[in-house]
């Protein structure tokens, strides 16, 4: 940009002998000027601060603490930007994993050991992705304040992510564990909805939310299109995938065909039964998997009934380790890994957004199948 000839500039901008380029205006009398090397990103800049000013949203550098600076930043630059579940995930993180380390101190006294510390101590328990999300949060809102004139630098850009807590291993059922866990799930009555998401590696929002639309029973095929979540603003509905792989179709197995089956079959009759108390959600219907008077099933019902089906499993003097919904989808994934499924095919049919977070999955794996598997070659010599 230095070629930038002064006549050339925009309006209200120059260039000074130091090299820097100088934005001065005024506004309801009171002169506001600002500096950067690069001419463009000073227009932009200025463009900002005039909106701010003009909206009642900026204030003095001196003036203008983190906390206030995170609800002005949220509801003018987020809120209409991204959904509500991210936006409500924004919010919890601010207020347990920033707050508490920055609270009410002002944005100009913010210097990036103050940054580095709150990464440090949050990394001892968060994980590696929940690290990123805080440096991304983070990040952006000092880095609009930077744009916006009200800081003169952003001082998360010199500081370093560290790799936070080591996750635990994840918990895969084998194949005996599979075996007891669907005996007995098919005791209870959200066994279908279980076996259904073992059986397809399903995550727990899409199997909830899966509407009989998205069931093709012809070509036996599921389509996920989306999946059910909540907020505190909105309530449940029916979010659109975040990333293109996560809209994708699973080919039925041959007991979810039968599954469905019934499930249509009892759910017409249950429909008869309760008349008009039959209750499903506006926001999402033709749910396949239901309360019995057609309600959504929450997230906590399931991991509730998980619960029931290991006091059974206990009571039966079986040892059993603890499972979630997303253990359902992890041994999904290692069936299909250990039947010798390829990476790419797995990778269409769990949704995922990039070939190493199924790679993730076979170096769980494979380290218990290694032996077998090198007896494949064991002809060669």
């Amino acid at each position: 940009m230095a070629a930038v000839k002064e006549k050339q500039l925009p309006a209200g901008i120059v260039k000074r002998p130091d090299g820097l380029y100088m934005a001065r205006f005024q506004y309801e009398g009171i002169r506001y000027t600002l500096y950067d090397k690069d001419v463009e990103t000073l227009k932009n800049r200025m463009e900002d601060q005039k909106y701010e000013l003009r909206h009642g949203i900026y204030q003095k550098e001196q003036n203008i603490t983190v906390d206030d600076w995170f609800h002005t930043w949220i509801e003018e630059y987020k809120r209409n930007e991204i959904k509500p579940t991210t936006l409500e995930l924004y919010e919890r993180t601010y207020r347990h994993h920033i707050y508490p380390h920055l609270k009410k101190r002002k944005l100009k006294d913010i210097r990036p050991e103050h940054i580095q510390r709150m990464l440090n101590q949050e990394s001892k328990i968060l994980g590696k992705q929940s690290m990123q999300r805080l440096r991304v949060i983070i990040n952006s809102m000092f880095k609009q304040a930077y744009k916006n004139g009200i800081i003169k630098r952003n001082p998360v850009s010199m500081t370093t992510l560290p790799k936070g807590k080591v996750s635990g291993e994840r918990r895969v059922m084998t194949k005996e564990e599979q075996e007891i866990f669907l005996k007995y799930a098919r005791e209870v009555y959200y066994g279908d909805i279980f076996e259904t998401a073992l059986s397809t590696g399903m995550r727990s929002g899409e199997v909830r939310g899966l509407q009989w639309p998205d069931v093709d029973f012809d070509n036996r095929i599921i389509h996920i299109t989306g999946t059910l979540v909540y907020t505190s603003a909105t309530g449940h509905y029916k979010a659109t995938p975040k990333t293109r792989t996560s809209r994708r179709d699973i080919p039925m197995l041959d007991n979810v065909y039968k599954i469905l089956k019934k499930r249509k079959k009892e759910q017409l009759e249950m429909k008869m039964m309760f008349g008009a108390d039959w209750n499903p959600i506006k926001k999402v219907p033709d749910l396949v998997f239901t309360k019995a008077n057609g309600n959504l099933i929450e997230q906590s019902i399931l991991q509730k009934y998980l619960n029931h089906i290991l006091d059974l499993i206990h009571r039966d003097e079986i040892e059993f380790e603890h499972i979630t919904p997303h253990t359902l989808r992890h041994t999904f994934a290692t069936r299909c890994i250990e039947n010798g499924m390829p990476p790419q095919v797995l990778k269409t049919i769990l949704g995922h957004t990039s070939l190493a977070m199924t790679m993730d999955l076979y170096s769980h794996v494979l380290p218990d199948t290694k032996a077998q598997e090198i007896q494949k070659i064991a002809g060669l010599f």
